[in-house]
């Protein structure tokens, strides 16, 4: 009898954890539920804009952790690269377009493999809608069918954000919103008045850059909290010695933003930013992060939250100058500050908000609103039936600060609602941001892939 595993969710983490289980294993069935975007692409590489770039170089860019080259020697066989420098191809930041390309190549790789093998690859192109535990197995279930399995993989990725605060409940459904950036109708948009932006990271970027390849030529207006301006990626030959990069733990949360600090100091005085002290501290995040106390996190989450962010997610320089370019041109007005309210008229949508800078209320018109303040994290407040249905029912549990699932990050075992672990029902990915804080990047999603798949695969029986 073959052993079975099901996959639900059929993004980058999803397939490269089939990838790695198929190169582990001969004659197991893997079930693979996808319903939302392409398969293998998910929404950050499922798009045809050509503006819309990777945030890191093609040299890092692989999908697997023993072979740091895959994707770059992919390229250099691509039509659009393959009389191009191998050292030029590998510095420059490629289109999302062609990353979802490339994980295309691997996904029919994977089939081929495990045809190969003897192993069974089945896509339900269907929405999980129920995980019941019956005995020994799991039976996921779809509105069309019920599949039973020995193991199951929660790999959803990231959800939709969620509602904006002080946006009326009508809006959600009105033609002129959007809740999902990475799903615009540009055919819907209000081409006749300016469009409001909420949120200010990098799918904000994207989403402007977008706009005007889709010739929107109005006013762009993004509000966030802080209307922090993103910042582009530099400083790529400086060989920084950062105290992070062999960070001891315990370290308080308190401690960490003092080295932080100094070192940041250290930089400055020779007009350096601190980018390269963030991303030698990156591969110990993880390590840090789940020492620190409940009340640290969450202090970093209320004070260090967004600065991290500006300084972590950084974009192409090229994105960078159109980005500026806009402002200057007063074409993209980024806002420091709240939304007050919103109100709905046949004129458009007449918008309401905080200035924070200049401590009063601003008003203006807009034709269409689109959503990019990032995924919802909160169980129940996602549009995920299957993880509401998994909360509710005490199968899984959620992180104190509301960021995703518990679960054992050693094992990726989930912990459900008596706080034990579920022995046959893992999570990966964006599910385990609670736990790893870092868990969404390609490098992190690829590590996980294969540690997950070595565990599962000492899980089951050879056949």
């Amino acid at each position: 009898m073959r052993n079975s595993i099901s996959i639900v969710g059929g993004g980058f983490a999803g397939t490269l954890l089939a990838r790695q289980i198929i190169e582990r294993t001969k004659q197991y069935t893997i079930y693979l539920f996808n319903h939302t975007s392409e398969l293998a692409k998910g929404v950050a590489y499922d798009c045809n804009q050509n503006t819309a770039l990777l945030n890191v170089i093609a040299s890092k860019m692989s999908a697997f952790p023993d072979d740091n080259e895959n994707f770059l020697n992919w390229c250099l066989n691509h039509p659009n690269y393959k009389n191009e420098s191998k050292s030029i191809v590998g510095s420059a930041f490629l289109p999302r377009k062609i990353y979802g390309e490339y994980l295309n190549a691997i996904w029919n790789e994977t089939l081929s493999i495990a045809q190969e093998k003897g192993s069974e690859i089945i896509v339900i192109s269907e929405k999980v809608i129920s995980i019941e535990k019956v005995v020994n197995q799991f039976v996921v279930s779809t509105n069309d069918q019920k599949i039973e399995s020995d193991i199951c993989v929660l790999a959803t990725g990231n959800e939709e954000p969620g509602k904006p605060k002080n946006c009326p409940d009508s809006l959600l459904t009105d033609n002129n919103y959007f809740s999902n950036p990475w799903k615009i109708d540009f055919s819907k948009i209000n081409y006749s008045l300016p469009v409001l932006i909420i949120g200010n990271g990098l799918t904000m970027v994207d989403t402007v850059l977008s706009l005007r390849e889709h010739h929107f030529s109005q006013k762009i207006i993004s509000i966030s909290p802080n209307g922090f301006n993103i910042l582009p990626h530099r400083n790529f030959n400086l060989d920084f010695k950062s105290q992070l990069a062999t960070i001891q733990t315990p370290i308080s949360l308190l401690e960490l933003v003092q080295l932080f600090n100094q070192e940041v100091k250290t930089l400055r005085k020779f007009g350096v930013s601190p980018e390269p002290i963030i991303d030698a501290f990156r591969p110990n995040v993880a390590k840090v992060w789940q020492q620190f106390s409940k009340e640290e996190k969450a202090k970093f989450m209320g004070r260090v939250r967004h600065i991290w962010g500006v300084a972590r997610h950084r974009i192409p320089f090229v994105s960078y100058d159109k980005i500026m370019k806009e402002q200057i041109n007063q074409q993209l007005e980024i806002l420091a500050g709240k939304l007050v309210h919103l109100n709905q008229s046949n004129e458009g949508n007449k918008v309401t908000l905080w200035d924070k800078r200049l401590k009063s209320n601003k008003e203006f018109m807009v034709g269409s609103v689109i959503n990019c303040t990032g995924p919802e994290t909160k169980i129940v407040a996602t549009k995920n039936d299957l993880l509401k249905q998994l909360y509710v029912c005490g199968m899984i549990s959620q992180d104190s600060l509301l960021l995703g699932l518990r679960a054992n990050t050693k094992t990726f075992r989930t912990i459900n609602a008596e706080n034990q672990e579920n022995e046959q029902l893992f999570a990966i990915g964006s599910l385990l941001k609670g736990e790893l804080w870092e868990s969404t990047a390609v490098n992190e999603l690829k590590n996980q892939a294969k540690e997950l798949a070595v565990l599962l695969t000492n899980e089951l029986p050879k056949t």
